[in-house]
C-alpha cells in the first residue's frame, strides 16, 4: 500500500514487480525498510516513478496476509530512492529504502513549547497526539511514580523535533520509545514507557523428554538422586 497521506493498494503489477522486502526492527529505535522492484521502460513501476509515487516522504505500508489474517510489517515513509539501470530490458532495478512514522516526528524542530504541570507521560501523550490522523495510537506507561513540578517554579520546554524530545524523555527516564505498526493497515500504536521485553524476557522453550530431534532434556536417576541433563 502507499500514497502521500493515506496509503491504498498498488497495482498489481507492482506487487509481481517486487523482488525483495527487508525489514528491520529494535525496540527503542526507529525501524526501516527497503523495498527493490524490477522495471522496464513501459512498466508500471517506471510510470509510478515518473508520477512520483515512489518519491520521498511518501507512505508505504507492508503487510502479508497468511491464513486469511493480515499482519502489518511496517507503516512508514520513502526517505530515499536508488535506480540501478540494466541494458538488459525490464531488468533495471528501483529500491526505495525509508523508515517508520517516526521519520514525519523528526521534521521540524519544536524548540520552546511549554509543557507546564504536566508529568512525562501526558507529555507524551499530549506531543503523539497530532498524529492521530496517520492512525498512531498513543500508550504512555510512567516509568516511575510521577512528579509534577510547581509551574510557577519550573516548567518543562520541548527541545528539538517531536522524535528526538520523546526520545530523550524516555531515555532520561529508562523508558523507551518505539511504534508498533498494525493491528490493521493505517494504524501504529506508540509505545512509551518500560521496556516489557526486559521486564519478562524471552519465553523458555518447553521441556521435552524422548521426542526424537525435539528432546531437549534427559532424565535419570543416579544412586537415588534424580537429575535432568541438558541435550542443547
Amino acid at each position: 500500500m502507499m500514497g502521500s497521506f493515506s496509503a491504498s493498494p498498488v497495482p498489481q503489477p507492482v506487487i509481481d514487480a517486487l523482488t525483495d522486502v527487508s525489514v528491520s526492527s529494535t525496540v527503542g529505535t526507529q525501524a526501516g525498510f527497503q523495498l527493490r522492484f524490477t522495471m522496464g521502460k513501459q512498466s508500471v513501476v517506471q510510470k509510478m516513478l515518473n508520477a512520483g509515487a515512489f518519491d520521498p516522504r511518501q507512505r508505504v505500508i507492508i503487510a502479508v496476509t497468511i491464513n486469511g489474517a493480515t499482519e502489518v510489517l511496517m507503516d512508514g515513509i520513502i526517505t530515499r530512492q536508488d535506480i540501478s539501470p540494466s541494458d538488459k530490458p525490464g531488468k533495471s532495478t528501483l529500491s526505495i529504502t525509508g523508515l517508520d512514522l517516526t521519520a514525519l516526528m523528526d521534521f521540524l524542530d519544536l524548540t520552546g513549547i511549554p509543557y507546564p504541570a504536566l508529568p512525562d507521560f501526558a507529555i507524551v501523550e499530549l506531543i503523539l497526539a497530532k498524529y492521530a490522523v496517520l492512525g498512531v495510537i498513543p500508550l504512555a506507561i510512567p516509568a516511575s511514580i510521577p512528579q509534577i513540578e510547581n509551574p510557577l517554579d519550573r516548567f518543562i520546554k520541548q527541545q528539538g523535533s517531536d522524535y528526538s524530545f520523546i526520545s530523550a524523555m524516555a531515555r532520561g527516564v529508562g523508558a523507551v520509545f518505539y511504534l508498533d505498526p498494525g493491528p490493521t493497515p493505517g494504524k501504529s500504536l506508540a509505545y512509551w514507557g518500560p521496556d516489557i521485553s526486559k521486564l519478562f524476557g524471552s519465553p523458555q522453550s518447553a521441556l521435552t523428554i524422548n521426542f526424537d530431534a525435539n528432546t531437549n532434556r534427559r532424565s535419570c536417576l543416579t544412586t537415588g538422586v534424580a537429575c535432568d541433563v541438558s541435550m542443547r
